[in-house]
């Protein structure tokens, strides 16, 4: 991760970051962060809600099993 520096952030003996608000927002708007991956750190998106199981039918659970599986796929979580 590379993060640019402009004339907002200062050098002193005492650190600052930012010498405002919009300039953190700016910074924080360009970071970029990679996906995760099997053999990389990253970052995943949050899943879909899925009901829980609550009944003993297998068609039922499988069904929300499977539901659970596809939420976790397209947040990234687990591989496809």
């Amino acid at each position: 991760m590379s993060i640019g520096i402009t004339s907002s952030v200062t050098k002193s003996d005492k650190v600052t970051l930012f010498t405002s608000k919009d300039d953190f927002d700016a910074w924080l708007l360009g970071l970029e962060v990679p996906a995760a991956t099997g053999s990389t750190y990253g970052v995943v998106r949050q899943g879909s809600a899925v009901s829980d199981v609550s009944s003993s039918n297998a068609a039922n659970n499988t069904t929300t099993i499977n539901a659970l599986l596809a939420s976790l796929r397209t947040a990234g979580v687990i591989a496809t």
